[in-house]
């Protein structure tokens, strides 16, 4: 009995562990399944991680590639523009060598423009002094003093003052009509620089058909004496004048002649001293300006009466 009890309670002890090593079968079934479970999720939750990661991974690699592809784009961007560039360059490099030339030709044109404009300034400065040059030497050489003309004319180392006297050729009368010929009259000083003479004369100043010469002393004044006086009795010959030389002769109240006295003054000058009776008063062997300056009065008067 005891054996039989002995072997129920072993029975039941062993199916007691059965049940507890089902139990614990199922309870490690449970845990396993548990484990599974979680071990599911973990893998799913490290799929969907792979897969994120994969994910995260393709858009890195779209996004790299669409950076890369933008890179591009802005490579072949910069590259089209660096063409343009060049080629906007080239244009440029081709319009400046177009108008360089031009513009070197407008320079040139300037240029040239501008020094023909000096030398038609220079050339109009040359001109207009030759002009006055020439009117000057003109007006210097032609001149009329006091309603005589004159001329400036050289005879060797001599510088003449010319003036003319209409005269009948026959008998050398001076006349106002058209004549063949006209006399010729030279003085060696510029009647204009005569003009400052004294002079005092009356206004019946005039010349007689006989003409006195007297000389208070001789005046030979390196020759020029003898000129002085030659001259002057050429002109009262043309002027139908008898000249006589009288160192008696004295002024002729009368006016039976023309008396000319020459002496030594302090100053050279002429005055008429009574009618028709005039003292040549010379000066430092002034004689031939005095005789000259003469000469001019008569010629003066001469030139007032020819019509």
């Amino acid at each position: 009995m005891m054996d039989e009890e002995d072997n129920e309670k072993e029975e039941i002890d062993k199916e007691e562990e059965k049940k507890e090593v089902n139990e614990e079968e199922i309870k490690e079934g449970r845990e396993g399944d548990e484990k599974k479970e979680v071990n599911g999720e973990e893998g799913k939750e490290e799929k969907e991680e792979t897969n994120d990661r994969e994910k995260g991974e393709v858009v890195k690699e779209d996004e790299k590639q669409g950076e890369e592809s933008k890179g591009d784009e802005k490579k072949e961007e910069d590259n089209e523009k660096e063409e343009i560039d060049k080629v906007e360059e080239k244009d440029v490099t081709k319009e400046e060598k177009t108008t360089e030339p031009n513009k070197i030709d407008k320079e040139q044109d300037k240029g040239e423009a501008k020094q023909l404009k000096k030398i038609f300034l220079v050339l109009g400065f040359l001109a207009l002094i030759f002009v006055g040059v020439f009117i000057f030497m003109n007006s210097s050489r032609n001149f009329t003093y006091d309603g005589i003309d004159f001329e400036t004319v050289k005879a060797g180392e001599l510088i003449l003052y010319k003036t003319s006297l209409p005269v009948d050729s026959d008998d050398h009368k001076i006349t106002g009509d058209a004549v063949s010929v006209n006399y010729n009259f030279f003085l060696r000083n510029d009647p204009r620089k005569l003009r400052n003479i004294p002079v005092e004369l009356d206004d019946d100043f005039s010349v007689l058909a006989n003409t006195v010469i007297n000389f208070t002393e001789s005046f030979n004044c390196d020759g020029m004496g003898v000129v002085a006086v030659t001259n002057m009795a050429n002109l009262l010959e043309v002027l139908d004048v008898e000249v006589m030389k009288d160192e008696t002769a004295v002024c002729d109240p009368e006016k039976r002649y023309t008396f000319l006295r020459l002496q030594r003054g302090n100053e050279t000058s002429i005055e008429q001293f009574g009618p028709s009776c005039y003292n040549l008063n010379v000066n430092n062997c002034e004689i031939l300006e005095v005789t000259e300056k003469y000469m001019l009065e008569l010629l003066s008067i001469i030139n007032e009466r020819l019509p």
